[in-house]
């Protein structure tokens, strides 16, 4: 009982600097991976399905490219800390089932990053609007016209690999419309469409 009681005395110092030293490392990457000015360069993977009322049974694939900039640092207190980035993003969406063969064209918008202490996950909000262009001209139950709008909102989490590489996993909604300026010629048919997105980025 006495060896038990030395070998825990010896032993629970070492195993708290420990764990205090796993904690400070990830805070440390925390600080360095959200504060004012840093730049992020992303690649993002999605599967978008159609759940409006568009009579096309919609399937699109977004790949989206995108630089974040960090407004701020971390601040707030809570569940609320955290800090906020400028998207700019440019996307290319093959239509593997609908009318269109693409989508392109490009978005921006705000990403909130909820930045806890310690922690490798990070969890975020985010909301893009923008333009694009399609294949509509002359296809029938298309979107009208070739050119349209996209806005689209989505969470996720974030989690960091290392001090410049993070791969994250969450889910968007995506609209695409013309907003009637294909009217009364022909019919402005709105896409509304929600999947899962897959991302990885690399911090300048």
């Amino acid at each position: 009982m006495k060896i038990l009681l030395l070998f825990l005395l010896l032993t629970t110092p070492v195993c708290l600097t420990a764990q205090e030293f796993k904690v400070g490392d990830a805070s440390q990457r925390l600080n360095e991976s959200f504060h004012e000015n840093r730049i992020d360069v992303s690649y993002e993977t999605a599967a978008l399905f159609n759940v409006g009322g568009n009579a096309n049974s919609y399937v699109i694939l977004p790949q989206t490219t995108s630089i974040r900039w960090q407004l701020d640092d971390v601040g707030n207190e809570g569940w609320r800390r955290g800090n906020t980035e400028w998207v700019f993003s440019g996307y290319y969406s093959p239509v593997v089932e609908g009318p269109e063969d693409h989508f392109t064209g490009a978005m921006f918008g705000p990403r909130y990053n909820f930045v806890q202490e310690g922690w490798k996950f990070v969890p975020y909000i985010e909301s893009k609007v923008g333009f694009g262009f399609t294949t509509a001209s002359g296809v029938q139950g298309a979107q009208g016209q070739d050119f349209c709008f996209s806005f689209s909102v989505g969470s996720g989490v974030r989690y960091l690999v290392s001090d410049r590489f993070e791969i994250s996993l969450g889910a968007i909604y995506q609209h695409y419309s013309n907003a009637g300026l294909s009217e009364p010629a022909r019919l402005n048919n709105g896409l509304d469409a929600i999947g899962p997105v897959l991302g990885f980025s690399w911090k300048l």
